[in-house]
């Protein structure tokens, strides 16, 4: 099932940091959000219009109807739901356009806000005197230029992602006002037994406002409960979003297939958060000879651009704690591989939109695309 999410106002998507009115006093958000809080948030919606004993979903789990129990779980193991897609979106005139987060191998020349983009390639300086931070085996990232360049910032439409897993440079970004914007609303914590105004309690709190028709676009499987439509609780502060069954086009993959097949070189970009076990390594990488495999798939890693680690936390208000902080691979994050065995159509059937998170698959971690690159 796919899905188009509104939001019916600002958003608030508050980061994996504690926060507490008094000792910090500005409450930081994170855009796009983690999707666990979409995968939440539906999970929540089925409950809701399901099983009208919502609020005593932690105590009497036994009591939950087996259908219900089935597809979302107790409050300790998920049920059959799974997201297997959550992108940004905009509507225009041609329908629906999904939006892709930067790669993170895409740069700019320095302080230019509009200028050309180049995208780094794997290049092995192996024989130079270079001195580079990177585990041994892998190549560095390059680009034959003197112009100094900066990493790129906002997102790519359908188009130029699909440019991108090409092997080529995209030809434009999507800034990210184009997009949302941020707003910062200043409160002041109140004692629940005067009601009266607390000394030094002073907080800010980041929200996101999202431009018109823009929104999430989210493909769910293993559902029969989910509505085609409704409003659902999304975020903090019991903010709301309206949904609806949407269709959209999915990026072609028979021109990227052949691309990857010329060299049997290919690369997966992450298009959500990814937890990996080994911190920035996949699992089923050595970390000694960068082989190993990856969803059944054969390979040998040339070389990653990883993003800094983001905290994945949250609250869990059925058990009424925080949940327990993870670090995250960011979504960007491109890693290099070459294929060692197998062809290309298994390839795209292990990978391409699958995830290759060691944890939190079914909510949504770890989702990839496959591109084609060159050595410098």
């Amino acid at each position: 099932m796919k899905l188009f999410i509104e939001p019916n106002d600002v958003l608030m998507f508050r980061d994996g940091r504690p926060f507490a009115g008094g000792d910090d006093h500005f409450a930081r958000g994170i855009f796009p959000p983690s999707p666990a809080t979409i995968y939440g948030a539906l999970r929540s919606h089925i409950l809701s219009n399901c099983w009208s004993e919502f609020n005593k979903f932690a105590d009497n789990s036994d009591q939950i109807p087996e259908n219900v129990k089935k597809e979302i779980g107790t409050p300790d193991k998920l049920g059959s739901l799974a997201l297997c897609q959550f992108t940004l979106v905009r509507k225009n005139g041609n329908g629906v356009e999904q939006i892709f987060p930067m790669p993170n191998d895409v740069v700019k020349e320095k302080g230019s806000e509009d200028g050309k983009l180049y995208m780094l390639m794997p290049f092995n300086l192996s024989s130079s005197k270079t001195i580079t931070d990177l585990p041994a085996g892998l190549s560095n990232m390059w680009n034959p230029t003197e112009k100094p360049m900066e990493a790129a910032s906002g997102f790519l439409s359908s188009k130029e992602m699909t440019e991108y897993l090409l092997g080529k440079s995209p030809s434009k970004r999507t800034p990210s006002d184009n997009i949302f914007v941020t707003e910062v609303r200043t409160g002041i914590q109140k004692s629940r037994k005067t009601r009266s105004v607390e000394t030094g309690k002073l907080y800010s709190v980041e929200y996101f406002r999202l431009s018109e028709n823009s929104g999430f676009a989210v493909e769910v499987e293993n559902t029969k409960l989910l509505p085609p439509s409704g409003i659902l609780r999304l975020g903090g502060d019991n903010r709301s979003a309206k949904y609806s069954t949407e269709s959209w086009n999915e990026i072609s993959v028979e021109p990227i297939k052949i691309k990857v097949a010329e060299s049997k070189c290919f690369k997966l970009m992450l298009m959500t958060p990814a937890i990996f076990k080994n911190g920035w390594l996949p699992e089923g990488i050595d970390s000694n000879t960068m082989q190993g495999r990856i969803n059944g798939i054969e390979v040998k890693m040339i070389s990653a651009f990883v993003g800094k680690p983001i905290g994945i936390g949250g609250y869990d208000f059925v058990k009424n704690r925080p949940k327990m902080m993870k670090k995250a691979v960011p979504a960007g994050s491109v890693y290099y591989f070459e294929l060692q065995q197998g062809d290309v159509d298994n390839l795209f059937k292990n990978l391409w939109l699958k995830s290759i998170s060691d944890e939190k698959v079914q909510e949504g971690f770890g989702i990839t695309l496959i591109g084609g690159f060159n050595y410098v």
